[in-house]
């Protein structure tokens, strides 16, 4: 009986790998919409693991119980308290939106006899007499523009609230996603990872180095990224006190809520209370929490979160920020968390590299001189 020639089972080797490569692809290609609601939920599954290991080793409830429970709790302690937020911010928001309708109504319908005089008065009065002598323009004109300026304003205004309603449904897709992958990672985690374990061609050492460090990562962003959103929302609520702005504490929680927003980050909370405090003639209170905002909330979280985020893992400070911005403005809220994963991954594999090549890497050893 005729074994197999060397070469036929090559190509069933790399035939096989091949197939395999291109399948794991697709499926990446399919589900890529959710790759990063998934590993959002491995990352919270990490830090309510505890809780549920206690529930199923102590009290002894079935796995798909303590899950449930679990998810219960992360929903009270995270959902219930942001929900509050955004409906108390909406409410805020819709509020200021109404009074400031109110009053630009009543300046360009009502009182639009108002406008003339005003142009007619002080500084903006020689401005316009200056423009007027290189093109023609007249009090009119400039009240039309006005006009213009606020219909494109609520035009932008209207636009805005029916794409934010358009991506509500996907919202809500993701929400869902995400408390069910949490469920049966908290369910099937063990499994789960046992079986990763089982297909990759590593020691069962360099495994358990590499799955303690991702794990120690997760602790990480979870504290880093908690930790950073809790003192920025402090500093915030802190410097909106010393200036004087009312429900302080209030608008400190929102500024946490939006800390971890890349771009933007606790700016959407303070920035408008500056633009009001200068619009008042506050203009020390709106100079002060504008270097406030900048400098102090700025700067905190890029020395919190990389320096909670890098000690997990003892990871190096600067490295961490590096990755954390680059994903940022890379993939937005996702590079948050991509970031530093690929980071610890790079950097596990490349310490792997240097145990399996240690004889090769090593350098000679120079002679020692001989005494003379």
């Amino acid at each position: 009986m005729s074994q197999s020639s060397p070469k036929k089972v090559d190509i069933q080797k790399y035939f096989l790998l091949g197939g395999l490569l291109l399948l794991l692809v697709l499926l990446f290609l399919f589900m890529a919409p959710f790759v990063g609601t998934i590993i959002i939920a491995a990352v919270i599954v990490t830090g309510v693991y505890p809780v549920h290991r206690v529930l199923t080793k102590k009290l002894r409830f079935p796995k798909s119980i303590s899950s449930l429970i679990s998810l219960i709790l992360v929903a009270a302690v995270l959902l219930a308290p942001l929900s509050l937020v955004f409906f108390l911010a909406a409410n805020e928001a819709a509020d200021a939106y109404a009074i400031i309708s109110e009053k630009i109504t009543a300046l360009t319908e009502k009182d639009i006899s108002l406008i003339p005089s005003l142009l007619q008065n002080g500084f903006i009065e020689k401005i316009t007499s200056r423009i007027s002598e290189f093109a023609p323009i007249s009090t009119n004109d400039i009240i039309s523009g006005i006009k213009d300026f606020v219909g494109k304003i609520s035009s932008v205004l209207l636009g805005q609230t029916t794409s934010i309603l358009k991506n509500l449904s996907l919202f809500l897709l993701h929400l869902f996603v995400l408390l069910l992958a949490m469920f049966y990672l908290l369910k099937d985690g063990g499994r789960l990872v046992s079986y990763i374990k089982g297909i990759l061609p590593l020691s069962e050492k360099y495994n358990h180095e590499l799955f303690k460090k991702l794990s120690n990562l997760s602790y990480g962003i979870i504290y880093g990224v908690f930790g950073a959103a809790i003192a920025q929302g402090l500093l915030v609520g802190f410097g909106m006190a010393i200036v004087g702005v009312e429900n302080a504490a209030f608008w400190g929680a929102v500024a946490a809520l939006f800390s971890p927003l890349p771009y933007i980050g606790t700016s959407i909370v303070w920035v408008p209370v500056v633009i009001a405090l200068a619009i008042g003639g506050n203009w020390f209170a709106a100079l002060f929490l504008l270097i406030w905002g900048g400098a102090v909330v700025g700067i905190a979280d890029n020395l919190i979160k990389p320096y909670i985020i890098g000690s997990s893992n003892a990871l190096h400070p600067l490295a961490v920020l590096l990755v954390l911005l680059g994903g940022a403005f890379g993939f937005g809220l996702k590079g948050l968390i991509f970031g530093p994963f690929v980071l610890t991954l790079t950097l596990s594999f490349l310490h792997i590299y240097q145990l399996e090549y240690k004889s090769v890497l090593a350098k000679p050893k120079r002679a020692k001189e001989k005494k003379k």
